[in-house]
């Protein structure tokens, strides 16, 4: 456990920026986005032995995104359509071009 850790520690030095990775510069993570990282890559490195960290990245973005989603639906904080409205709305804002 500890090469992931280590592995993942000197990968938080580097940058990912449309699907490239640049070791100039830092990659941000929120404490949520490290959390998820962490079990990808964990879970990488026990299947495979090595890790894809763009993967990793992604997997733990769009896991972080998705569990920010399920909080803000259960506090009700979400805007919710009729196929109806849904119609109209979108008629209304021309997006049809």
């Amino acid at each position: 456990m500890s090469e992931v850790n280590a592995a993942v520690k000197n990968f938080s030095e580097v940058h990912t920026d449309n699907n490239t990775i640049d070791s100039g510069k830092n990659i941000i993570f929120t404490p949520e986005e490290w959390e998820y990282l962490m079990q990808e890559v964990n879970k990488q490195f026990a299947e495979n032995g090595t890790v894809d960290y763009q993967r990793a990245i992604n997997n733990a973005r769009y896991l972080a995104m998705l569990a920010e989603s399920i909080r803000q639906d259960k506090e009700g904080k979400v805007v919710t359509f009729t196929d109806e409205e849904w119609e109209k709305f979108v008629n209304e804002q021309n997006l049809h071009g």
